[in-house]
């Protein structure tokens, strides 16, 4: 039988989970099937009168990619509220000048919105403000109350683990001096016990959100946010799988509206994220939400298999803080973070999420928090014996002994290759308050690998935008910052890694290309329907606009997706 969509010469480009390598020039599609690979002489047969066929130019063909960690509904934050993202500090600047210049973007999107009954916003950075640069002096309810007082402001930061707000919100939302603060949250008090302003971690910022009615989107407004994000972002640059790490109820009724509507030009995977004050709710009533999910008509495009949880929060567990941070902080000179989770909290919990057939996804960036996920797995996985796809989220710092447990476990580890580069972040953050030895081995890629572990790369988007791959391949490649990054100049040639050993972390290309594609795939439970380029798999292909392989290193963070098929469908192009 004909195809009815045929590249050829082309440069077929897919790893399988056993490392061997699916080449060929060519790949037929029909329907929504890959019907076949190989060279563009054994594709003739299968080229009819109404096929497409489609010249590659000699330029790769891939699997389509997968984001294995992300947050595709929360680009609402940007693309429907207050956008406080792309703010950098200058050395000179204080934590007064970035206050300022968040109010005035806070202002300019006030004036334009005067309907709004809440003022959303989000994108601003704490790092700012918490002594990394030598001062330290927190955000408040009283900077937002310059801007406005009569509307309730509510700003979530960048990485989504800290809340600002105005007085008006505190106040809808019932909170004062009395309120008691959740275990796994800190709600930043002033003289008299009233709130600040600043609420963080999950269950200290659910105390606004939950506190005033209709603060979330509607599930339309996430719908074309999604919409929105496949057509723009994620097919645009190749990708048709996608983990959705964290997400409100509304956020996935819209999801489920749109596989129902065969909307989806992607498949998404969702989390059930559980804090530690609710770890006792009793899983039966996720186990019942999946099976309702399963019964419905969204097929294979939307589903949620997973329980999430945080051990820490942004301000990771490591072992310990520098004593200049903690001295100018104010805190404890062995101070090491602040866990929402207990060690016997955590593996009991972890054992009932496995027991109840469900996946784990942990977030654990400090060596601290990692050793208490890698414990909590080690006791969840005897406890219940049989394959585990268990995940372990960012890994900034890792211990030799648990990195070693890891590995033998078959952990699944998903990494931000975007972070683990030698920046702005690991010059004026990191190494301020680790200390420069330990700052240059973070987020060691390369040993995962080498211990046996199953790597995935993620953007963790909207925290890092763009959720450009091609920008984690050549990180991953190459640990340094490339030439479109605001901090070029200042960083441009220093690899992330030990002094003398600055590349030891650095993975190949073959390495990357897993991660992205099979790797992904095997994480979602979806190795068997897409992750690489084999007769018989949904036809999710990108084809590049260059020749990875014979691409510089130092210029593949500049490739672009020259076309995308998502199940046979043409989902993206350019001319």
């Amino acid at each position: 039988m004909y195809a009815d969509i045929v590249l050829t010469n082309g440069k077929v480009y897919s790893i399988m989970m056993d490392g061997r390598r699916i080449g060929g020039t060519a790949v037929a599609v029909r329907g929504d099937t890959i019907q076949a690979v190989g060279s563009d002489a054994e594709m003739q047969a299968l080229i009819g009168p109404h096929t497409q066929v489609i010249d590659c130019k000699g330029h790769t063909i891939l699997p389509g990619l997968c984001d294995s960690h992300c947050h595709p509904s929360m680009a609402a934050n940007f693309l429907i509220a207050c956008d406080l993202f792309g703010v950098s500090m200058a050395p000179e600047q204080s934590c007064d000048d970035i206050i300022e210049i968040y109010k005035e973007r806070l202002r300019a999107y006030i004036a334009t919105h005067p309907d709004d009954d809440v003022i959303r916003g989000a994108g601003w950075n704490l790092a700012f403000f918490n002594g990394s640069g030598g001062e330290s002096r927190l955000p408040n309810r009283h900077d937002l109350d310059a801007v406005c007082r009569d509307r309730p402001i509510i700003l979530e930061s960048y990485c989504v683990h800290n809340l600002w707000a105005n007085t008006k919100a505190i106040e809808m939302a019932g909170l004062d001096a009395s309120t008691k603060a959740p275990a796994s949250g800190i709600v930043q008090r002033e003289e008299d016990g009233f709130p600040t302003g600043l609420f963080q971690e999950m269950a200290a910022m659910a105390l606004v959100k939950e506190g005033i009615p209709g603060y979330d989107y509607s599930v339309e407004k996430y719908q074309e946010t999604i919409r929105e994000y496949q057509k723009s972002l994620a097919n645009a640059y190749g990708v048709t799988l996608v983990n959705d790490c964290l997400h409100s109820d509304n956020a996935v009724e819209a999801y489920r509206r749109l596989a129902e509507a065969g909307e989806l030009t992607l498949r998404a995977r969702g989390v059930y994220h559980v804090t530690s004050e609710k770890s006792g709710q009793d899983l039966r009533d996720l186990q019942q939400a999946r099976l309702a999910q399963e019964q419905e008509s969204a097929g294979d495009c939307f589903g949620i298999y997973t329980v999430k949880i945080f051990i820490e929060g942004e301000m990771c567990m490591c072992e310990p803080w520098e004593p200049e941070v903690t001295e100018l902080l104010g805190l404890p000179k062995d101070y090491k973070g602040t866990p929402l989770w207990t060690d016997e909290q955590t593996k009991e919990f972890a054992a009932r999420v496995l027991a109840a057939g469900f996946q784990l996804h942990i977030h654990a960036m400090g060596d601290r928090s990692v050793k208490r996920a890698v414990a909590a797995l080690a006791y969840a996985q005897e406890q219940n014996p049989g394959p585990h796809r268990n995940i372990i989220a960012h890994l900034m710092a890792v211990k030799p002994e648990d990195l070693e447990t890891m590995g033998k476990m078959k952990t699944i580890c998903a990494l931000q290759p975007r972070w683990m580069l030698y920046d702005t972040d690991v010059e004026d953050f990191y190494t301020p308050y680790f200390g420069k030895e330990r700052a240059r081995r973070f987020y060691p890629n390369k040993r995962f690998l080498d211990a046996g572990c199953i790597v995935t790369y993620g953007t963790d988007f909207p925290v890092t935008p763009p959720p450009d791959p091609y920008h984690e391949i050549q990180c991953a490649l190459t640990r340094t910052v490339f030439k479109d990054a605001p901090d070029y100049e200042r960083f441009k040639g220093k690899a992330l890694g030990a002094e003398g050993a600055e590349c030891a972390d650095c993975v190949t290309l073959d390495d990357a290309i897993k991660s992205l594609t099979i790797n992904g795939a095997y994480q979602n439970g979806l190795e068997d329907v897409t992750g690489s380029l084999e007769a018989g798999k949904s036809a999710d292909i990108v084809l590049l606009n260059a020749d990875i392989e014979s691409t510089p290193v130092e210029e593949i963070y500049a490739i672009k997706a020259a076309l995308t098929l998502f199940k046979g469908k043409i989902v993206h192009t350019i001319a």
